[in-house]
Parts: structure tokens; C-alpha cells; sequence
């Protein structure tokens, strides 16, 4: 599966837009900061054909103490924004098409955490 060759393409296309923002997965071996962009990708893949269709979870994550509720919702914008027209250069995937399904608020202790739903179409190269 080419799933995770994907997620991590798209984590550093992220990384690129965003230099000083924690990107990654949110049980990672690194100490996530805030603000963050985590990742979640489950895929599928096409029977018969090396196509892959998934479904990717990008959550803006601010810390309460330290943002307004403004300000986030700036952020989560600006990451929506960019996976909206996010362009994936790889010898390995390509990223076929991205459509933006759902978001949702949701709040975890003193943090302020908004789940950006992508249906994500992709394939080797």
C-alpha cells in the first residue's frame, strides 16, 4: 500500500507551508507543540487496479492559553486553504485529486482542535 508513502508526502508539503508549525501524526515519537497540523490518512485501495481512494483527517490544533478563538479559526482557514490546491511532487505517488468533505470543532483540555475531512484519490506513479 502506498498510503503512507502519500501521508508523508503530504506532511512535507505541509512542513514546506508552514515551517514553524509541528506537522505530523498525533501519536508520533517526536514532542508535538503547539500550534500543529496532525495526520491521518485511511485508505483503500481500488480492487483490480492500482488506484487508491482514502479518507485524510488534517487537524489544526492551537493551544487555548495562547490563541484566541480568531486566530484559530484563521489557522484551520489557511490549512484548509492550502490542502484545498496542495500539489504532490513524488516518484513514488501522485496525488490524483483532494475533495474537502466536513470540518468539526472540537475542544481537548485547553486546546482548540478542528478536524479538516479530505476524500483523497491517488496512484502509483
Amino acid at each position: 500500500m502506498i498510503g503512507g508513502i502519500l501521508a508523508a508526502a503530504i506532511a512535507d508539503a505541509l512542513k514546506a507551508e508552514f515551517p514553524d508549525i509541528y506537522v505530523g501524526e498525533p501519536q508520533d515519537n517526536e514532542r508535538v507543540t503547539s500550534p500543529a497540523i496532525l495526520l491521518q490518512l485511511r485508505s483503500d485501495s481500488v480492487v483490480g487496479s492500482p488506484l487508491g481512494r482514502g479518507q485524510l483527517t488534517v487537524i489544526a490544533v492551537s493551544q487555548a492559553d495562547d490563541t484566541t478563538p480568531a486566530a484559530h479559526i484563521e489557522f484551520v482557514a489557511a490549512v484548509d486553504s492550502f490542502m484545498r490546491t496542495i500539489s504532490i511532487t513524488s516518484t513514488v505517488v501522485q496525488l490524483a485529486g483532494i475533495v474537502a468533505v466536513s470540518d468539526d470543532s472540537a475542544h481537548a483540555e485547553r486546546h482548540w482542535q478542528t478536524p479538516l475531512q479530505y476524500i483523497v484519490g491517488f496512484s502509483p506513479v
